[in-house]
Order: C-alpha cells, then structure tokens, then sequence
C-alpha cells in the first residue's frame, strides 16, 4: 500500500533514513519548531527556487535523508547541512500539512567544523544526469503512474514530466551518447521530435558534425516529410479540418509554443487544392472564362501572363465619407501600432483593428471596379495563398494565345461603345507582392522618397526625359479612343501640375533627397529670368542642348510615381514610372537606406515579415517577436542586409511584351 502525506513523512522515523556519510553521530528525532539555520551553513545565497518541489516530495516519499545538526542555546538545534529540507519542512507546517511538532530525523554532531561538514555535502553532492533522471522517470509511467500524478509528487510541472518521458524513448545509442557528453540536452530535445530509432540515429550519426548537428538542422531533418503548423497551407486548411480528414500530428514538446507537424503533407496538399477549386468555381460563375488555383504561388511570374485593365465606378458621397474616416483611422491606428503606445492587449486590439480597416477598404476598393464582361470572358484569374496562409486572387490575367482576342474586340467595342471618358481609369490590377505588406502611409512616403530620386537621375537624362513628356501628349492627341483614356496612365503628368511629395513625407525637411531636388529647383529657378515677360524671348534665345536640360527638369518635375495610401491596388502610373527608372538605370540603392528610423515605422508583426522576406528561419522570427520593440528593432537590423530596399520602392521587370503588343494591333 502506498504512502502519501503526512503518513510519508513518518517513514523516516522508523529507520528508513541516510546518514550524511560524513561525520558519525547521533542520530535522534528533533521537533520542527526546535531546528534553525546554523550561521555555519556556507550557502549564503538562499535561492527559493525549486523549495516548492522539494516540499512536495518530502510530502510524497517521506524523508529520506538526515539533516545534520549541532546544538545551540536555548533548547535549540542550529542546521549545519540541509537548509533548504529545513526550509521544505517549515512550507509544509505553514501550509498546515505538518504541524511545528512533527518529528525530523537529524544527525546531531560534537566534534567536526561546522563550516568543513556544510561544504562537503554542498560539493560532494552531484546532481543526477539526464539520462538517468529521465529513464526514472519512464520507470514511474511503465509502472502505472500517470503524468499529472509523478507531476504532483515531485512538485514539477506536468509539460516537464512529458517532456523527461519524451527523452526516455530516444533510442538506447542516442541515450548513451548523452551520458557520454556527445549530445547535449537541446540536441536531445531536438532528436526527440521523431519517435523513430531508426530516424533518431540517421538524424544523428550521418548528419554532418559541424552544422548538421544544431537542433535547428535536426529538427528541419525529421520533419523534412511533414509540415509546420505555421505553414500556408497548415493555417489555410486548419486543424480541425486536417484532423476530420484523419490526418495526424507530431508536436514539438520542447518549444515555447508546443509547436505541431503535419504529418501527411499529401492529404493537407489535397484539402487545400479542393478549397481553392472550390473559390475557383465562385469566380468562373462571375463571369471569368477560367479560373485556376496555385498551390506554388508561381503561376502568375511564369505563364507568360498579360492583362486587362478595370474602370473605376465613382463612389456615392456617403461611401465616399466611409473610405476618408477609415482611412483617417488607420492612419492614427498605425502610428499606435508603430510606437506601442498601450499595454500589450491594446496594442494587439489596435493591430486587429487594423486589419479589419485594411480589409473593408479593400472591399470598398472591389466593390467600385469593374471588368468588362466580354473581355472577362477570354481572361481569367488565379488563385494562390500568400504566406500567411491567405487567399490571393489575381484577376484579369490573360494568357498569350487569348490576348489577339481581346485586341480584336476593343477595336471593335470601342467604336461602338465609344469611351468613357469620365471613368477615373488608370489602375491595374493588384500584382502578386512577394515582399511584406508595409504601412500604407510608410508605403506612400517611400514611394514618394523614390519620386524624387527619380526626378534627380530624370533631369539629367533629356533623352528619356522628352520620351516621357511626349508619351502622355501623344496619347491625348492620337489615342483618345483607347480603354480608360490611357493618358492618365503616364507616369509624367504634363497639365501644368507638379504634384507635391512633401505632404507625403513625415518629416520633409530632413529628408535627404527630397532636399537635393529642391536645391535642382532652385538652382534652375535662379538661371530663368526674374520677371515671366522675359521668358518667352529667353527661351529663344537658348541652345538645343539647354532646351533639352529645360524640357528634362519640367518632366522630371511633373513625375509621379506615388502609391498614395487610399490606392489598395498598383497603378499603372507606377508601371510607367518602373518603364522610365528602367531607362535611365535607376538604382534606388543610391537614395535609400533601410536605419533604425525606418524600422522603428514597423510593428514587430511586419519586422517579422520583413526578416521572413529576406530568408529568416521562423525560429529567428520568433525569438525577435519575445523581444521588447526597442530591442526587436536592432535584433532585425542586425539580422537584414545592409542594402535591403522594400519591394515598393524595387523597380520591377516589365509585365508585358510591348513590342508583342503592338506586332499584335498591326494585325
């Protein structure tokens, strides 16, 4: 019959007691009350660390070593070794469970130094290995122990218990190699993921020694056929629904977040298939002639792809209120989320909330566009998951043996249809972004930063320059009937506007590019004559070359190539602006550095999208994530390369054949 209890603690006064094995003396049962800390005791530092467990086991097992004391006056017994059983018996009294009366076995010695008996119990004593405390451990469970109950007699918790059983089935070569000191207890932990002996030892002995034994690498090895729970397509099925489908799981008991595999990456491939064809289905029956999933998320980069452009539809004034106070909202959520302005719950509610703007702006954004219906018919649209495991539609796509269709009916529809030229037109469709999403309003200043670098290198390239001013004058002079009047789609807005960067910059007067354009500015202003009458005959008077510099400033000045923050989808004013950075070599390396200032802009949620972006492992993402954001920032600065550009202000490759374009509309 077992003992617990009180009943436990009686064991030691019938005999079943160690002595110290130090020094003889007498061994007599002492009351509680009577026993204190021998000044003697060369343990200073009294740590209340693991006092809670060591009670609980004293409760469970009964007393199984002495304590050994000296007498002291007034009736009393000073402790010389075994302070902290002391300390366990005096928790137990306090919490009830034994009275200040209850009897301790004690060793009580005359004649040894008291300081020279402390140290050798507190030297001599040697914790018990790994390997030894774990196949304990696994003898108490064989034996019909569950966790939670070997948990609560050694006052442990029971993950810890779990965790010491989970070594316990490592294979007996692994085993023996931790007790040899060959294998740490993190790589342990590691091996311990597969319950494989087989598995164990082929992660072990054949890996390489210098990198392939990290646990990192051994964890990557046995769960090369299976699938993170942070996967895409983990978080785009989800658990229930893998588990329902009968799929099975290997948690990771050695990590903060009891991380899971899924082990049938086949059947979770298979459920994710079947609810993009399912969303696939949805957009066929609106309207699209076809409609693909894209498990891979490449697609879209290599099918050779071109596109149709939508109209916008002009939003009613009470929606149009709805859009400017959300954005308003967003502006004031990002700027809490960037400086966590709030306790940690608010600041996740705040990252919530804005989410939930980004989306309704975003359905506000589908909402007012619009396709049309027989060019929607010859083209199609694709349907991936971003990282985090949420569904990308990319519409409008048209494959290269449909798009002599759509060429054959615009120039026919428009001349029946004529044009629309008070549709807003000039948006594209969203282009798959690989980088991480940004702040819109970061988005909006970066892209604002590279407007006027863009602006810099276009002043002193009078080629490129009149090539850009003359597209948007040729298309009002000789393509008025193109879809969505294409001159708004130019990314050098000639109406006698120069759009202003510094309302999207946060602080304009210490950006350093935006300052060397005005310094151009104002160098050319003081060239041209003081009074407007005198320019005319000025400029008759200036050589071709200087007429050329002239028509690239006035060019460059009215660039635009701003993804202004209420624009949820990529215009085609930037595609042109990426046509023209292509045609000077722009390099936005030479304008831009990624400091402490601009990732303190970030939430940690997007430095850890940043990182991820550039081939961060999940386990670097998550140590950043437990960092305070002071710290978080420089962990990712330091972990960034030091010409890292954000994919907005990246010049992209050019989406569409032009040449092809136009071969195809002389047909």
């Amino acid at each position: 019959m077992k003992e617990s209890g009180a009943n436990g603690l009686l064991r030691s006064q019938m005999g079943i007691i160690m002595t110290n094995g130090t020094t003889p003396g007498t061994i007599e049962t002492i009351a509680l009350s009577k026993l204190i800390p021998s000044p003697a005791n060369v343990r200073r530092a009294r740590s209340e660390a693991g006092i809670t467990e060591l009670a609980a086991s004293l409760l469970a097992h009964g007393q199984i070593q002495n304590l050994t004391v000296r007498k002291g006056a007034k009736g009393k017994f000073e402790v010389v070794a075994g302070a902290r059983r002391l300390a366990a018996f005096n928790m137990l009294a306090k919490e009830a469970k034994i009275t200040k009366e209850h009897g301790i076995l004690c060793n009580v010695i005359t004649d040894a130094d008291d300081a020279e008996i402390s140290l050798a119990e507190n030297i001599v004593r040697e914790r018990m290995g790994v390997v030894d405390e774990v196949t304990a451990f696994r003898a108490l469970a064989d034996k019909g122990q569950p966790a939670e109950e070997i948990a609560a007699r050694f006052g442990i918790s029971v993950i810890t218990v779990r965790r010491r059983l989970k070594l316990a089935h490592l294979s007996p070569r692994i085993l023996e190699a931790i007790s040899a000191g060959e294998i740490n207890l993190e790589q342990a932990e590691a091996l311990a993921l597969s319950d494989d002996h087989a598995e164990q030892e082929a992660a072990w002995f054949n890996a390489n020694a210098y990198y392939g034994r990290e646990p990192r690498a051994i964890r990557e090895t046995l769960s090369r056929e299976s699938v993170r729970a942070d996967h895409k397509l983990a978080r785009y099925v989800g658990l229930e629904a893998y588990e329902q489908a009968g799929g099975t799981l290997t948690r990771d008991l050695f990590v903060d977040k009891n991380d899971a595999y899924f082990n049938d990456r086949p059947l979770l491939t298979r459920l994710a298939t079947e609810k993009l064809n399912a969303l696939a289905a949805v957009h066929k029956a609106n309207g699209w002639g076809w409609a693909e999933p894209d498990i891979e998320g490449n697609a879209g980069h290599s099918g050779g792809f071109k596109h149709i452009h939508h109209t916008i539809i002009e939003m009613s004034p009470e929606v149009a209120a709805e859009r400017a106070a959300l954005q308003d909202e967003s502006d004031a959520l990002a700027q809490k989320i960037e400086n966590e302005d709030g306790t940690e719950e608010e600041n996740r509610a705040a990252e919530i909330r804005y989410e939930e703007i980004d989306q309704r702006l975003s359905q506000i954004e589908a909402e007012h566009t619009r396709y049309r219906a027989e060019e929607m018919a010859h083209a199609g649209c694709i349907i991936s998951l971003t990282y985090e495991g949420q569904v990308r539609v990319l519409e409008g796509m048209v494959r290269p043996q449909d798009w002599k269709a759509i060429m054959a009916l615009r120039s026919g529809a428009d001349v029946e249809q004529g044009t629309d030229d008070g549709a807003e037109a000039g948006e594209s469709i969203e282009d798959e972004d690989t980088g991480p999403a940004l702040p819109a309003v970061l988005v909006e200043e970066l892209t604002a930063q590279r407007t006027a670098a863009l602006r810099i290198e276009l002043a002193s390239s009078p080629t490129v320059a009149l090539a850009a001013a003359l597209h948007p004058l040729l298309i009002r002079l000789f393509y008025k009937n193109e879809m969505g009047y294409a001159s708004f789609n130019s990314a050098v807005e000639l109406r006698g506007e120069q759009q202003s960067l510094t309302q999207a910059i946060q602080k304009p007067e210490e950006n350093p590019v935006l300052n060397a354009w005005d310094t151009l500015l104002d160098q050319t202003r003081k060239s041209l004559p003081i009074e407007v009458e005198g320019l005319w005959d000025w400029l008759n008077e200036r050589p071709l070359t200087s007429l050329l510099d002239l028509m690239a400033l006035v060019s460059a000045a009215n660039l635009n190539a701003i993804q202004f923050r209420h624009e949820k989808k990529r215009t085609t004013r930037i595609d042109r602006a990426d046509e023209i950075a292509r045609a000077i070599y722009f390099d936005m390396k030479k304008y831009f550095k990624a400091d402490e200032a601009f990732y303190e802009r970030l939430s940690k949620k997007q430095l850890g999208e940043v990182m991820a972006s550039e081939g961060a492992d999940a386990e670097a993402v998550a140590s950043m994530m437990k960092l305070p954001k002071y710290e978080a920032v420089h962990r990712t600065m330091a972990m960034m390369p030091m010409d890292y550009v954000p994919s907005c202000i990246q010049t992209r490759e050019l989406l569409d054949d032009e040449d092809e374009v136009q071969d195809i509309a002389a047909e």
